[in-house]
């Protein structure tokens, strides 16, 4: 039986809302990572959508298969190609493969999808026989500079206003040159084999949102859920934070205007926003699916601005566990970061949390940071203590990756030890007061190696893509002349964050940040 009817059929005949179309200019819309991460992502769902919107193109999707391996030995090995889900056909027989790329690690994951479409991953190596390959997604707009080795066309931005014109230049194109010469100029296209530097973001205006979803499926990690974006960009000044700059200027939608695209068939529904709590119409529209008997999923909600009555409305939509971040140990780092959040703010959510019968708090934090020391988390171990009196505690710890596009471009990476010998401290203090998650320190380390590298990063995950492992980062980055150009820099907490002490960097690396960052540390 083929992988298509045995692993993609059944996950087809289980959505909901699956665009079926035929035309002459043929897209493959794929996501480098499993299906059920890649159905959790509204944009990929959105752009599927723009796609398919478009006469004369037809969008079909595409995924990495859950072992990579298995498929090339079981499958590929033996003639049968990667298949798209509606149709089944080959995922590189079209004219464009879009990539949607949401994470840094999904970097080596790119390279092997583009292998199991038997496509030479390396541009250069490709003919005009080949599809096109155009990357987009959020990692992008991060850092476009390690997929340059592999994309003829990259999006950086947003999709809603370029997307159609991109078809409509696939379609009306007489060659590969052409097409370039087509979108060339238009907001966001960044060509790596004509342009040197990433050109102004692509910006949506305001008429063509609210985001929502196209498909439901049992199968997201979002399961059934029919996701529906309140606002785009942020308008708090947190300077670790990409939201506001990535996804600026802060577009709030109105709460009938969600309410509008929101099918009389959903019964879950998820809020997506990066400050909901602060989006004006939350209430509003809470309350009118709560009503309607339709179950709620929301982001983290800032501590700073929760009520009870907002609570309430969660607690009615289904919410069993209350989801905030501190994002940094101590309250002094809070401030550092222009976070907003105080000790207290924290304090009443984990009494609300209680009050209401939720089941527990979740906290999101990371550690890592510049001027963090010993004494930051001696206070986030004191201080998870005292908010484990007053309900179930749980703690998601990451490592703090510093970004290009915010302030913190140009902070050092903590190192592996630190970060590692922190979490040993915090597992062994709170290990009976608190659940704890953390995410591996040695992969934060890869993660800001991607997130602030150029094409030697994209080559050196090339090297490594079918048997990738730390040892084999840390051999491909020598391999390829990688040395952080930020290492030695220092941060200090009375200086503004993202304005460091430098060491020996890279002058040229330190022109590239956006000046969308510019001014958000001061």
């Amino acid at each position: 039986m083929s992988y298509w009817r045995r692993t993609i059929k059944p996950l087809l005949d289980d959505e909901t809302g699956t665009l079926f179309k035929q035309a002459p200019a043929r897209v493959t819309l794929g996501f480098p990572n499993r299906y059920s991460v890649g159905m959790a992502s509204l944009g990929y769902q959105v752009i599927y959508r723009l796609f398919n919107q478009v006469e004369g193109v037809a969008c079909e999707r595409a995924f990495l298969p859950d072992d990579p391996e298995l498929f090339e030995t079981q499958h590929l090995k033996r003639g049968e190609a990667l298949p798209t889900v509606e149709s089944g056909r080959a995922a590189g027989d079209c004219e464009l493969l879009a990539l949607s790329v949401s994470f840094e690690l999904d970097l080596t994951n790119i390279i092997r999808m583009l292998d199991l479409c038997s496509l030479h991953p390396l541009r250069d190596q490709r003919s005009d026989e080949d599809p096109i390959i155009m990357i987009g997604g959020p990692l992008t707009s991060s850092n476009p500079y390690p997929l340059t080795p592999f994309a003829d066309v990259i999006v950086i931005g947003d999709g809603e206003q370029v997307v159609p014109l991109i078809a409509a230049a696939l379609r009306d194109a007489s060659s590969r040159e052409d097409f370039y010469d087509l979108v060339d100029g238009l907001p966001g296209i960044f060509l790596p084999q004509r342009h040197s530097h990433e050109p102004q973001w692509a910006t949506a205006p305001k008429e063509l949102l609210p985001a929502y979803s196209q498909i439901v499926t049992p199968h997201s990690e979002l399961s059934n859920m029919f996701l529906v974006e309140a606002q785009r960009g942020c308008p708090r000044p947190c300077t670790f934070c990409l939201a506001r700059t990535m996804y600026g200027p802060n577009r709030n939608n109105q709460g009938q205007e969600l309410l509008d695209v929101i099918p009389d068939w959903a019964t879950k529904v998820g809020l997506v926003g990066a400050a909901l709590s602060d989006f004006p119409h939350t209430k509003m529209v809470g309350r009118a699916l709560t009503d309607r008997g339709i179950k709620l999923g929301v982001s983290s909600i800032r501590a700073d601005t929760v009520d009870e009555e907002l609570a309430a409305i969660l607690k009615a939509g289904g919410l069993r566990t209350f989801t905030v971040a501190s994002d940094a140990p101590s309250e002094r780092l809070r401030q550092w970061l222009k976070k907003g959040i105080t000790t207290e703010d924290l304090l009443k959510t984990a009494q609300i949390s209680r009050d209401l019968g939720f089941s527990g708090l979740k906290v999101y934090m990371m550690i890592g940071l510049g001027p963090e020391n010993d004494d930051d988390i001696t206070e986030l171990i004191s201080f998870t203590k005292e908010l484990a009196q007053i309900n179930r505690i749980a703690l998601g710890i990451s490592p703090f990756v510093p970004k290009r596009h915010t302030p913190h471009f140009q902070d050092s990476f903590a190192g592996i030890k630190v970060i590692e010998g922190r979490l040993k401290r915090i597992q062994k203090e709170l290990r009976s007061t608190a659940e704890l998650r953390n995410v591996s320190a040695k992969w934060a380390w890869v993660e800001s190696v991607i997130a602030r590298g150029g094409p030697e990063v994209g080559m050196a995950a090339y090297q490594i893509y079918r048997s990738e492992s730390i040892g084999a980062w840390k051999k491909a980055l020598d391999d390829v002349g990688w040395v952080d150009p930020f290492a030695s820099n220092e941060s200090r907490i009375d200086l503004p964050a993202g304005q460091v002490v430098h060491g020996h960097y890279d002058e040229l690396a330190g022109r590239q940040v956006s000046s969308h960052a510019e001014g958000l540390a001061i």
